[in-house]
């Protein structure tokens, strides 16, 4: 006889969610994720309203997540409207968006992953034993915190984002301040992360879903105009639905895609970055715990790109322009970039008075939602029925799911 085990809440994960297991003579036979938040409607909310509201409003989708949408649809109406925004506003807004890689990644690895590295229930209970490296993680989100600040005028919902570029390039005595704590916290890096590297991980199946990333050249990025599949095809950014072909489903308040699946994150850049280059990706951490592993390989590179973006800041001579004006036109535009949990991307239709007419946006999650069902059954397939709820909780946990982020969406 089936049984269905449900795992609810889903601890130590943004947002809520469940999974639902189904064993028969005590073996998995079926998973279902469902993403329970509640549905925002932020694609109706955007209908209609002027395209320069747009970037303000999808950023409340996550605070966590809130720069790099912001910066999403930013880039989507510039590409509807065939705007190329200054070298300024380039450089300030790549900083921005390290800021938030930073600060989300050392959110996941020390904040919701150490505490299974160490055997402890939560955080609190690292926090109460004087844990060091904890402390030191947290400081590093801080700093994540501090890039967004002077980059996007704020920690969370930055404002210095607008269609057609930026408001203002931050003080040079900020960045020259920032600076001094990027190569302080450079200094320590390597030791905080080592945990992630050598923790104890439970064994895991390869990750079975294709990988989904932003084709980027031989150097490492998160931006993009187009789509890269395992198989070597490269797609238009505007090529998403056809790829997707995202479908609701009556178990939860999330889109999913519904032919294909895939897996997109930091684990999957870090091996299209390694294949480019004609190497293998090795972190030495089996199945989809190695995205912990990637996720602090992604932290180095942020740290020195943030460090080498400040430096150019501040060679520039402070008469740059940082936007460009922004002409009332018919258009359509799309864009996709890298978010800390993988593909995020954008899409809008703008009439001649510069309203939106429609909108879609993809999620990480959303597409990732699949794939992690299908890694759950193969990962705990014969993992006995007492352990399914602890395995089942720290896959869901490597994947870093952005619950906020993926529920979005839903037609109600």
């Amino acid at each position: 006889m089936m049984k269905v085990i449900s795992i609810e809440p889903l601890t130590r994960v943004e947002g809520h969610g469940r999974v639902d297991l189904h064993v028969q003579d005590g073996r998995l036979q079926r998973v279902q994720l469902a993403l329970l938040e509640a549905p925002r409607l932020f694609e109706g909310l955007v209908r209609n309203r002027s395209l320069q509201e747009i970037p303000a409003l999808v950023c409340r989708i996550c605070s966590i997540c809130s720069a790099v949408h912001r910066i999403a649809a930013a880039t989507a109406l510039e590409n509807a409207l065939q705007l190329t925004i200054p070298p300024l506003a380039v450089k300030i807004r790549e900083l921005l968006l390290l800021g938030g890689h930073i600060e989300s990644h050392a959110l996941h690895l020390f904040c919701l992953i150490y505490p299974d590295l160490r055997a402890a229930e939560s955080i609190l209970t690292l926090l109460a034993q004087g844990e060091p490296s904890l402390k030191a993680g947290l400081e590093l989100k801080r700093l994540g915190n501090r890039i967004q600040e002077v980059a996007g005028g704020r920690a969370i919902h930055p404002v210095n984002i607008e269609v057609g570029g930026i408001v203002a390039a931050p003080h040079p005595p900020a960045l020259q301040a920032l600076l001094a704590e990027i190569e302080a916290m450079q200094g320590q890096l390597d030791g905080m992360l080592q945990p992630f590297r050598v923790g104890c991980y439970p064994p895991a199946a390869p990750v079975i879903a294709p990988r989904l990333t932003v084709a980027v050249s031989a150097q490492f990025t998160l931006q993009g105009d187009s789509l890269s599949l395992p198989d070597g095809r490269i797609l238009p950014a505007d090529a998403y639905p056809g790829l997707l072909k995202e479908r609701s489903l009556p178990w939860s308040n999330a889109k999913s895609p519904s032919t294909e699946i895939f897996f997109t994150g930091a684990l999957a850049r870090q091996e299209a970055h390694h294949k480019l280059q004609g190497r293998e990706y090795a972190p030495g951490v089996a199945g989809i715990h190695a995205n912990n592993v990637a996720q602090a390989d992604e932290l180095i590179w942020a740290l020195e790109r943030s460090r080498t973006l400040i430096l150019d800041l501040l060679a520039m001579s402070g008469a740059e322009t940082g936007s460009v004006p922004v002409p009332m036109r018919a258009g359509t535009g799309t864009a996709v970039i890298e978010a800390p949990r993988g593909i995020l991307i954008h899409h809008y239709v703008v009439d001649d008075r510069g309203k939106i007419v429609t909108a879609d946006i993809v999620t990480p999650t959303a597409i990732n939602q699949r794939g992690i069902e299908a890694q759950l059954l193969a990962d705990l397939k014969d993992t006995p029925e007492a352990d399914l709820n602890e395995s089942a909780q720290r896959i869901v946990r490597a994947f870093d799911p952005c619950i906020s982020c993926a529920v979005h969406i839903l037609k109600v």
